[in-house]
């Protein structure tokens, strides 16, 4: 992919960071990277592992593309002490690169500045463990698993691919500048920086929340073209009456990392073509590195619901499932499909294992035009009354038929909703519309009102919080 950048090389603007006042060329960019390359590739030795905590920084980018151009794989953490010792410590990476606040985990000396960087480089103190597959480009965490030790192995020709191709059906140019509103850690934030920085566009880095004034300031005042958010960030723009023609340069939406409730969907389509904004509903894993489906925007009015069609490039199918008559599982294919997991560091050495291939987890169907629908999550079933119950479900019905958030968990001879409201709504009435959607009894449902429900850094719906929340009373 860093070839692909290349390509670019000259006076045009790729990164910007309003609060550095900070401008960068891709000459410039791309002159920085090879400066730094060399001196992470030393500390790192042959294809060792390096461990970057990604910042919403200019520096944090070039430190980033730099293990591209070294060909050293790189696996994006979070910038959390927490997370960072748990990766850490089950991959024991010879290098470390963290902004200056971050310290290194135990084991790991020198903390140097990074050349031309306010990033600080740590070897560590206990010898690098085996060389990397030489396939392998980077290492991000597993959707909802923030602080897991589990990682998405991903190669160089699924990162360009990805990106390519995302850059192909939003129709990304020179002139394309969005703003970094996402983690870059995350692979939905990833994907915007890489997809832009491919197309030659521009990208705009901020550590603002979506949420501030001074974040939509910068929308303003940079010029950004595009915005980028998963659920719970449409959702509170829905209740900060967000209405795109506020911003003028704004030409285009994004929504992916979960399923965005349906009125919603049909609110914002309706304020984007009203504001003359393209607004593209997405599907995606961290497993094919970013997005898997989209839905066009001109066929989004008759197609809410829907994740849509295969990205340039991919396949969807249908396959059985074994043990549930008439289900289906949703199968993408596609050169983006990740290398395979890792759990251990010895796992980084291993080559491809997917093959292209990836069963998403997600029950899925199809309809006349070839629009795929994800009908429920093959792990997040409960028994009640003997049958099987998608939890899923229960979650898209609670969000279609009130103005809430839901969570739904298994509570063994129960099913267990976390709610979030968005207007006072009874407990009662939310018991006794899910009963009548499962067909038992009210006394089988518990409602739990919360003033929010626990998110991932990603932005979805944290079930591990919840279960916990359970578990301690």
């Amino acid at each position: 992919m860093i070839d692909r950048i290349r390509r670019h090389h000259g006076p045009k603007v790729a990164l910007v960071e309003p609060a550095r006042a900070l401008e960068l060329t891709y000459a410039e960019l791309l002159d920085r990277v090879d400066q730094v390359a060399p001196g992470i590739a030393a500390a790192a030795g042959e294809r060792g592992a390096v461990f970057l905590a990604m910042e919403p920084q200019v520096d944090a980018v070039v430190l980033y593309l730099a293990c591209l151009a070294a060909r050293l794989p790189v696996c994006l953490v979070e910038p959390r002490s927490g997370p960072l010792v748990r990766t850490a410590t089950a991959y024991a990476p010879p290098v470390m690169l963290l902004p200056p606040w971050l310290e290194a985990p135990p084991g790991y000396g020198g903390g140097e500045a990074s050349t031309d960087s306010v990033y600080r480089l740590w070897r560590s103190e206990h010898g690098a463990p085996g060389p990397a597959h030489p396939d392998l480009a980077l290492m991000l965490t597993t959707s909802g698993s923030t602080g897991s030790p589990k990682l998405v192995r991903l190669s160089s020709r699924n990162l360009e691919s990805n990106a390519v191709a995302i850059a192909e059906y939003l129709g990304l140019s020179p002139d394309e500048r969005a703003i970094q509103s996402l983690p870059t850690h995350y692979s939905y934030g990833l994907s915007v920086l890489h997809s832009h920085l491919v197309a030659g566009g521009s990208v705009v880095l901020t550590a603002d929340s979506f949420m501030r004034r001074e974040f939509w300031t910068i929308v303003d005042a940079h010029r950004c073209t595009s915005f980028a958010g998963v659920p719970y960030m449409y959702e509170t723009l829905h209740r900060l009456r967000f209405m795109p023609d506020r911003h003028p340069s704004l030409r285009t939406l994004t929504q992916a990392g979960g399923a965005l409730r349906p009125d919603l969907i049909a609110a914002f389509h309706e304020r984007s073509v009203t504001a003359g904004v393209r607004f593209f509903v997405m599907y995606g894993q961290t497993e094919a590195t970013a997005r898997i489906a989209y839905v066009p925007p001109d066929r989004l009015a008759n197609k809410i619901g829907s994740i849509g069609i295969a990205i340039p490039g991919g396949a969807l199918s249908l396959a059985p499932v074994e043990g549930m008559e008439g289900a289906q599982e949703l199968v993408y294919a596609g050169p983006n499909v990740m290398m395979g997991y890792a759990e251990v560091r010895q796992d980084l050495a291993l080559g491809d294992v997917q093959v292209g291939v990836l069963r998403t987890g997600d029950l899925g169907r199809t309809d006349a035009d070839g629009y795929f629908s994800v009908a429920g999550r093959l792990a997040r079933f409960a028994k009640l009354f003997g049958r099987r119950v998608s939890l899923e479900d229960v979650e898209r019905e609670m969000e279609s038929s009130f103005p809430v958030r839901a969570a739904a968990l298994d509570g063994g001879d129960r099913i267990l909703i976390h709610v979030e409201p968005a207007a006072p709504i009874g407990a009662e009435v939310l018991v006794n519309h899910a009963a009548r959607f499962l067909g038992v009894p009210p006394k089988w449902v518990d409602v739990r009102l919360a003033a929010s429900l626990p998110l991932t850094s990603s932005g979805k719906k944290n079930y591990r919080a919840l279960e916990a929340l359970e578990r301690n009373g």
